[in-house]
């Protein structure tokens, strides 16, 4: 009985490593690869303008992943992208973009060692359909290694469990439930990071907010901790500082890149950006900390706010935060509508705006990141001739929807 439980559960083991480590393989890679795949153009099916950046991908996917031996990407049809002349892999394309998932091929040889591939397809980033298909080799021998390491534990505890079974249920328990901890921390990274690059593309569909999501996280979470906040409580505004312009996807070009003031239909139109993050994050359990801060981030602390027109300290204290940091950012960097601010300039508005727009006990503390340093804005895009016949003369800033 010992000898085919110490069997069974070393065979349940290796299965688990095995899963996991392909759904750890396969979300970095795809993570990796967003940025990239971005450059592709699906119409012409021309690679020419994303090879760089997949080729940087699929190399760092392999440097940190020890049991992926290649990283090939296809386009939907089957013909590679990566590597320029690899063989089609019609079947395993056709196989991943009908499962809609991960499709496993059958085991194979090759520098003697023996490999399977798994192929996952990977969507546009609007949705309509699949831009690639993402191929990862996994070595077999690899992976044994990496369990014949652990057998001789799996079989002292399952013998173990013959003679003491009371013991060995609740050693069974302890491990299911550790088990199932460590798979949550994986399934919760894995959603960061397909989030974060979901509002990476969110930012690209505007030239002047490229890299703001990433700023203000970063401003967002220095501010946090000059609070005096957790460190659980700094990433977890960190993380919504990344996400807080997501509802973006919703919004018509017409309007998010409209140079000039916008109309009150208009406005209307982009408040509802939060209200679209909001229905996106809330059903995702992993996400439950981080909603109420995306959702409020354009609440005032007067009242006058949206979406929920919330006042004080009724705003949740992470939105409060995101709301300081995102207008600092809003007004030192370039954009369709206003160029950017000077530092100073941004401070004086910042305190202007302390009381009524923004918390004051939160712009207080920014002023003191401001005076060490730890809030520098990126260069202009665009030099000071170009910017003056783009934006006209600087102008005192006012709040705008789409900051």
């Amino acid at each position: 009985v010992a000898v085919a439980l110490a069997f069974l559960f070393s065979q349940r083991h290796f299965a688990a490593i095995e899963s996991d480590v392909i759904a750890q393989a396969v979300g970095q890679a795809s993570a990796a690869l967003t940025a990239p795949l971005g450059d592709l153009d699906v119409k012409r099916r021309d690679a020419r303008a994303a090879l760089p950046g997949i080729g940087r991908a699929a190399a760092n996917v392999s440097s940190f992943q020890e049991y992926v031996r290649k990283v090939s990407v296809y386009w939907p049809d089957g013909r590679a992208i990566y590597p320029v002349g690899a063989s089609s892999a019609a079947l395993g394309v056709q196989q991943a973009i009908v499962n809609q998932g991960f499709w496993r091929g059958p085991p194979f040889a090759a520098n003697g060692d023996t490999l399977f591939s798994v192929f996952t397809p990977l969507a546009r980033p609007d949705g309509t359909g699949y831009q690639a298909v993402l191929r990862l080799d996994f070595s077999t021998q690899q992976l044994q290694a990496q369990d014949a390491s652990e057998t001789g534990f799996v079989i002292v505890v399952t013998v173990g469990a013959i003679a003491l079974l009371a013991l060995s249920l609740i050693t069974l328990a302890i491990f299911a439930q550790r088990e199932l901890n460590r798979r949550q921390r994986i399934a919760d990274t894995t959603m960061l990071e397909t989030m974060t690059g979901i509002a990476t593309i969110v930012d690209k569909r505007d030239p002047y907010t490229a890299g703001h999501s990433r700023r203000v996280a970063t401003y967002s979470a220095a501010l946090a901790r000059e609070l005096g906040l957790s460190a659980r409580e700094v990433t977890t505004i960190e993380q919504a500082a990344l996400l807080h312009d997501l509802g973006k996807v919703g919004i018509p070009d017409a309007v998010l890149l409209k140079p000039g003031k916008l109309d009150d239909r208009e406005r209307a139109i982009i408040a509802f950006h939060p209200s679209i993050a909001g229905e996106i994050l809330e059903p995702i359990e992993a996400m439950q900390a981080i909603y109420p801060c995306v959702l409020h981030h354009h609440e005032r602390v007067d009242g006058r706010g949206y979406p929920r027109k919330l006042r004080g300290d009724a705003i949740p204290f992470g939105a409060r935060v995101i709301a300081v940091a995102d207008s600092y950012d809003a007004m030192t960097t370039d954009r369709p509508y206003r160029r950017a601010l000077t530092v100073e300039f941004a401070r004086e508005e910042l305190l202007r705006c302390a009381g009524t727009q923004l918390d004051a006990s939160c712009v207080a503390a920014f002023t003191r990141v401001m005076d060490r340093g730890q809030a520098i804005p990126p260069a202009p895009i665009l030099d000071p001739e170009t910017l003056a016949r783009s934006f006209g003369q600087k102008t005192a800033w006012t709040e705008d929807p789409r900051d």
